[in-house]
């Protein structure tokens, strides 16, 4: 009996002594403040700051909420303080709080001084909504402790309608996950941080103000348990560090310019390309005409030569039929028939000299003119290797026209390299055509001239004896046009072996004005891309100012006001931090589990037989 006596007395001493003097006696009053108690006057606070306290359940939703609210005291004296409050407790010292509805009021010394307040509405500023999945399989967190699979749980953060957005819109968000190594593996977290904390694998995932958010993570489990999930939010400030954005867009600055330059250049390209393509199909133009006239040549140098054979074979004749026999056995009526075949003869001689003449009249501009524009071409001095180079350094939208101009350089080095080897051929149709001109003409003249003296010495002839002069002539005539029939036999041959050769150049100077064409028509394309380049070039560092700013005004801090959580008419807040955890997974504790079994079954437990103690 003496021993319970002596516990009761130890535990009442306890308590009396751990009571306050405020409790037991009311302090002195000061002499200059009227009578009154110190704490009875209005104190002088510098800030107010609140944290948050949310207890959540495994899902994310809220089962409580509760704010420990921070006075810095520069005077002691009375406080008033608002929030809707379930209850308060002073958190500092032992004097009393009163609350009457959302109105808060106590007295506190000078400091600090700290007290909670049970909030009535479980609203926070965001909604948190957390699913458990093993195998696939979406599972109760209840369910899940001592498991073992493949584990994902989702997590998602959502703006919560019901309550002022500016913590929403100010606040970041650090969502912390911590899983024991040795009991999760494999642990595959994309968007997160994940830090050691000893045997834990910290996995933070960060939310930036105003945005919602949507988070797995997965783990191979074994004998699952977790700690609850804690989620902290503060007002986001971050030391982003942006230069002067007008020291490094300087040079930008100048790519109007710059693009106004090159449109100018792709213009002036984009000319001369047209009159290089132009030029091109007059090149072609007269290739075919000279081609034309080759083929003709070469065509009627079987009829050419075959009539100049039967000029040569006549003369032969006639000499040698004047030649061989006595001039006293010559038929003179036989030879009235030659003056007319002389003189028919010197025309169709005629007739070829102004047909060639009139080639010569063709082929000369012609020539020149294509001489003059093969000139133009440039020597190949780009390789291959250079050229697959440019497609690396020119935008993707330019490659078309570099493969365009590209293979229309391959073909102009083509066609130089093909007149090349027939320039010498070219060089000599002049010249020869004079020369065989000259020849032929003088031929014509020379039979004309025979035609005429024979028929002058046939008309004042007698006899055969004044012959002799006529039949030296002959036979001289005879010679030198068997040397000419020679020397053009030998010139249609030339002129044959030209016209089967042309056919392969003029093939590759029309290849080579299709390819100028479509250089011409891409270069023209070109010419449009700049001048569309241009137009908008000169915004182009405007627009880049315009997104930069949109990206600060996303992600640098705002100007943020502290506005009081616990309620609107708190008007000096200096800080509000918000700390919010949900219930951890963990197995079932044996001792509950033991007292819950001898509470079903009556059985006393160690408290109860303590708590029998004192009932006497």
């Amino acid at each position: 009996m003496k021993f319970k006596y002596s516990i009761a007395f130890c535990l009442v001493s306890a308590v009396i002594l751990t009571m306050p003097l405020g409790v037991l006696g009311a302090p002195d009053a000061t002499p200059d403040d009227g009578g009154k108690p110190a704490f009875a006057q209005n104190a002088g606070t510098k800030t107010k700051d609140e944290v948050i306290y949310a207890s959540m359940k495994n899902d994310g939703g809220v089962r409580s909420i509760y704010a420990v609210n921070q006075f810095e005291v520069a005077r002691a004296g009375s406080i008033v303080d608002y929030g809707e409050y379930n209850s308060v407790e002073n958190l500092t010292d032992t004097q009393p709080i009163d609350m009457e509805g959302d109105r808060v009021s106590f007295s506190a010394e000078a400091g600090n001084f700290y007290y909670q307040g049970n909030m009535t509405a479980t609203n926070l500023p965001w909604d948190f909504d957390v699913s458990y999945y093993l195998n696939e399989q979406k599972t109760a967190a209840n369910d899940l402790a001592g498991k073992n699979g493949e584990l994902e749980i989702k997590m998602r953060s959502a703006k919560n309608g019901k309550i002022d957005p500016t913590f929403y819109d100010n606040y970041m968000l650090q969502i912390t996950v911590s899983l024991d190594t040795g009991k999760c593996s494999g642990i595959d977290a994309p968007d997160a941080a994940i830090a050691d904390a000893g045997q834990n694998k910290a996995i933070v995932y960060t939310v930036l103000p105003g945005k919602d958010a949507d988070y797995s993570l997965r783990a191979n489990v074994n004998d699952f348990t977790m700690a609850g999930i804690e989620i902290s939010a503060v007002p986001f400030s971050m030391g982003f560090a942006f230069s002067d954005t007008n020291v490094q867009f300087e040079d930008l600055q100048n790519l109007p310019g710059a693009v106004s330059e090159l449109n100018e250049g792709a213009g002036a390209l984009a000319g001369g390309a047209q009159g290089l393509k132009d030029g091109a199909y007059e090149l072609t133009k007269g290739s075919a005409s000279i081609q034309s006239g080759l083929n003709q040549l070469s065509g009627n140098s079987g009829q050419l030569l075959g009539a100049s054979a039967q000029i040569r074979d006549a003369l032969t004749a006639i000499s040698d039929l004047l030649g061989s026999g006595s001039l006293d056995e010559i038929d003179l009526s036989q030879l009235a028939q030659l003056p007319p075949a002389l003189s028919q003869l010197s025309g169709g001689l005629n007739g070829v000299s102004g047909g060639l003449t009139e080639l010569k009249n063709g082929f000369v501009p012609a020539y020149a003119a294509l001489d003059s524009a093969i000139a133009a071409i440039p020597d190949g001095t780009v390789t291959p290797e250079q050229i697959g180079a440019m497609y690396g350094q020119v935008d993707p939208s330019l490659q078309g026209a570099l493969g365009e101009l590209s293979d229309t350089y391959a073909a102009a080095q083509t066609v130089k390299g093909t007149y090349a080897s027939v320039k010498a051929a070219f060089d000599a149709v002049g010249g020869t055509i004079d020369t065989l001109n000259a020849s032929i003409g003088g031929i014509a003249v020379t039979l004309s001239d025979m035609s005429a003296q024979l028929d002058g010495m046939l008309q004042g002839t007698e006899g055969p004896e004044d012959l002799g002069d006529l039949v030296l002539g002959l036979s001289q005539l005879a010679s030198s046009y068997n040397d000419f029939h020679s020397g053009l036999t030998g010139y249609m041959n030339g002129v044959h072996k030209l016209a089967s050769k042309y056919g392969a150049f003029h093939t590759g100077v029309a290849s080579f004005e299709s390819g100028v064409g479509q250089f011409a028509d891409g270069i023209g394309k070109l010419h449009e891309g700049t001048s569309e380049f241009n137009d908008e070039a000169a915004d182009i560092p405007d627009q880049i100012q315009t997104e930069i700013d949109k990206m600060k005004d996303e992600y640098l801090p705002a100007d943020f006001d502290p506005v009081s959580f616990t309620s609107s008419k708190n008007t000096d807040t200096g800080y509000v931090q918000f700390v919010m955890k949900t219930e951890g997974i963990e197995k079932p504790d044996k001792d509950k589990e033991e007292e819950k079994t001898a509470q079903t079954t009556g059985q006393e437990t160690f408290w109860d037989r303590l708590a029998a103690l004192f009932k006497n």
